[in-house]
């Protein structure tokens, strides 16, 4: 994707008579694996310094025809796999061995309170990845540490807006991040589906029986403020998860998963291997079922 900087140059009519000229007069060959080339890659990138030097943009010595694999893998060689460069927008990363491989790079956490979500995001998350956590959202909005668990019930509606910025921001994979972690107190299981769909995400729900969850909040120092409001919310998410299951003959989760159909909305069976997983955490003892349901 185009730069905002370089836009106006890719869209110029001398950069595409130049590009048709080029990709032609190499007959449409790629330069490095002699396949079907569709690209035409600067080897010198264009910065905003250079974009407008012809020297740079349009001389025949600084372009490369090329096809979508190897354009991929040349700008994997300058970036180590995309790390520090705009976020990867199709979920493709590339192995040791230079193979394009499906790497997802938006995961959306769910589970009840006290399940363990924010736990589960900082065993996995790096430090080039997003957090988009509401709890996190409201305490920066009033000057709190993130780590304490307060009523932020009066600036919910101005945090939900934010947060609503920030999804928008992941969509459309704006920004310099690795990956993304968004942390939702989602319950009904359609909803769930529907929000992963919109960020393309995977979604990773995570198990933890009502009672646990409970003596979690209980045990928990930072909820000690407002304990009983947060066993009444996991309760609640439990009943209407259970419902939303009930309601659209969705199974809970088991050992062989469940997938959603992106087209009917259906659930259907997964085996155990192929792109559902199950993944233990070590810290907190609960356990991460991972759905690709961005029909991907």
């Amino acid at each position: 994707m185009a730069k905002d900087f370089a836009r106006g140059f890719y869209d110029s009519p001398e950069w595409r008579k130049t590009r048709e000229a080029y990709l032609s007069s190499v007959n449409y060959i790629c330069e490095d694996c002699g396949g079907a080339a569709c690209i035409v890659h600067h080897i010198e990138h264009i910065t905003a310094a250079n974009v407008d030097n012809p020297e740079i943009t349009l001389n025949w010595d600084n372009l490369k025809a090329v096809c979508e694999k190897c354009h991929a893998e040349e700008h994997a060689k300058d970036k180590k796999a995309f790390k520090g460069t705009a976020a990867r927008l199709n979920g493709i990363a590339f192995d040791e061995e230079g193979n394009a491989v499906a790497s997802p790079n938006v995961f959306l956490i769910c589970g009840s309170p006290g399940s363990g979500k924010t736990t589960y995001v900082q065993e996995h998350k790096g430090p080039r990845d997003l957090v988009i956590d509401m709890d996190y959202i409201c305490a920066a909005l009033q000057g709190e540490a993130g780590d304490i668990r307060t009523d932020h019930r009066p600036i919910i509606a101005v945090a939900a807006e934010v947060r609503g910025l920030l999804y928008e921001i992941i969509q459309q994979r704006r920004g310099q991040w690795e990956r993304a972690f968004v942390i939702s107190g989602a319950a009904d299981a359609l909803e769930m589906r529907a929000l992963a769909n919109e960020l393309g995400a995977q979604l990773v729900l995570l198990e933890m029986p009502l009672a646990e969850c409970v003596k979690r909040i209980r045990d928990d120092p930072q909820r000690a403020r407002n304990r009983k409001r947060f066993v009444k919310l996991a309760a609640e998410w439990h009943e209407k998860y259970k419902q939303s299951c009930e309601r659209v003959f969705i199974p809970p989760p088991t050992k062989s998963g469940y997938l959603f159909d992106t087209i009917s909305g259906r659930p259907f069976s997964l085996p155990s291997t192929g792109s559902h997983r199950r993944e233990g955490s070590k810290q907190n003892g609960s356990e991460a079922i991972c759905f690709d349901v961005a029909g991907r």
